[in-house]
């Protein structure tokens, strides 16, 4: 599961399709992490580099319960928990009001669990370097079985606060169907920017593929604490030991994952590499990315950026 460099790729690929997860040990130098921490601590009280993000007080308040989930069959419908925090983030409609943004982090943290920037790659063109690296780009094509593609790109904030647990810190899949269409297979590298010394990530999953869980605990369990999980799958949570200047791959649509909240400040980088089919491409093309900085790149880097928005 742990890997000194990128150049061992089969060793890399058979971690990543056995347990869903490959640690990059030092992946990036203490000079990167700190430019890009102290990029993040300036911009992140200016609303002008801010999406808005759901309003997790509010939402809690009106207690509302999910209509339906609609990545449920049928059947399960009426097993699943109608919590309305069991679902992605964005999915929640009420958001934080601006004037609350305006007051910076540490004051609209108190209403929202996470933000994330707006055009990464425009406003932190320090991580167009650790994003392009051809390593990475050569194992999410032999993990995807076709060449990989940029899905989305994303540098979000979490908090530390009192509001309840939604999305990232619930153990869900990806994809949260029991068998993903060939063209939507994807992998994720994620990258911590906020860990001190010997402090660990605190990301964790469930070491136990999807195929083997009964399709009933598998949609029934989607966004469950650990407390909600059976024994069989509490038994294979690991948290991963990824430190300051780490790196991971993991495969978010064959193993249940999560992210508790931080103790500080958590800064993360996510990157998803996807088929040219993904139903992610929509999306993919609102993503900015320098042109000049695009043709400068070798071939299949360039490629890469084919869904990209190109300024």
């Amino acid at each position: 599961m742990y890997f000194q460099n990128l150049d061992i790729q089969e060793k890399i690929l058979k971690a990543i399709n056995e347990s869903g997860l490959a640690v990059i040990k030092n992946f990036i130098d203490n000079k990167k992490i700190l430019n890009i921490k102290n990029e993040v601590k300036k911009k992140i009280n200016n609303i002008n580099y801010l999406k808005i993000p759901s309003d997790i007080k509010a939402a809690s308040k009106k207690g509302q319960k999910l209509k339906k989930a609609l990545w449920l069959p049928k059947k399960y419908q009426k097993h699943y928990e109608r919590d309305q925090f069991k679902q992605p983030t964005g999915e929640i409609n009420t958001k934080v009001d601006k004037k609350i943004l305006k007051k910076g982090y540490k004051f609209y943290s108190k209403f929202t669990n996470s933000i994330e920037f707006k055009d990464p790659l425009i406003n932190f063109p320090e991580i167009n370097e650790i994003i392009f690296n051809k390593k990475i780009f050569e194992i999410a094509k032999n993990f995807l079985d076709e060449t990989p593609y940029l899905g989305y790109i994303a540098l979000r904030c979490h908090f530390k606060n009192d509001l309840p647990n939604n999305d990232f810190n619930l153990y869900h899949t990806d994809g949260r169907t029991k068998i993903t269409k060939k063209n939507y297979r994807l992998l994720k590298f994620l990258i911590p920017f906020h860990l001190e010394k010997k402090q660990l990530v605190e990301f964790s999953q469930i070491i136990f593929k999807r195929n083997k869980m009964k399709s009933e605990d598998f949609y029934k369990l989607q966004y469950s604490k650990f407390n909600d999980l059976p024994k069989y799958l509490q038994k294979k949570v690991v948290k991963p030991k990824v430190m300051k200047g780490d790196g991971f791959f993991f495969d978010p649509d064959n193993f249940l994952h999560n992210a508790k909240k931080p103790n500080k400040l958590r800064i993360m980088l996510y990157i998803i590499f996807i088929k040219k089919k993904n139903y992610m491409i929509p999306k993919t093309k609102k993503i900015l990315i320098s042109k000049k900085f695009v043709n400068n790149l070798c071939p299949m880097l360039k490629k890469s950026t084919k869904f990209l928005n190109k300024v």
